[in-house]
């Protein structure tokens, strides 16, 4: 994993990471394991809908100290609209439940709104593949 920018953003990409070492990474102090273990118990709802990949934004994957949530999105192109919890469709929900806001992603359309800051820079992503995600964490 790349180190920060001088703008405590990731380099520009899509940076692959399991989920255990997402959380050896970002979870370093007791907000963000607060938030950490929201997003954990939202990813075991998306996975029961057969989501196979999450993307994580926003200011929880940079250096910033306490982030106020996770923002993220799910490819939609696999998930069984029929499993899919309810919740993902009322992001202030969300935010209630888990602590972060995650929108269904068809075409890639919120990746790229996620790929830049609040100045229009293009800033990295982290993508999480669930087909692996391992709850003991």
């Amino acid at each position: 994993m790349p180190p920060f920018t001088e703008s405590g953003y990731l380099p520009p990409g899509i940076w692959a990471m399991s989920w255990e070492d997402f959380w050896e990474r970002y979870g370093y102090n007791p907000r963000r394991i607060n938030l950490l273990s929201g997003l954990k118990f939202a990813l075991q709802l998306l996975i029961q809908a057969n989501c196979q990949t999450v993307y994580i934004g926003g200011s929880f994957i940079t250096d910033k100290e306490r982030p106020n949530d996770i923002d993220g999105c799910f490819d939609g192109m696999s998930i069984n609209s029929s499993a899919l919890d309810l919740v993902f469709q009322d992001l202030h929900e969300q935010h209630a439940r888990f602590g972060c806001e995650l929108r269904v992603d068809f075409m890639s359309a919120f990746q790229g709104f996620l790929q830049k800051n609040r100045n229009g820079e293009t800033i990295g992503i982290i993508e999480i593949d669930l087909r692996n995600f391992d709850t003991a964490r």
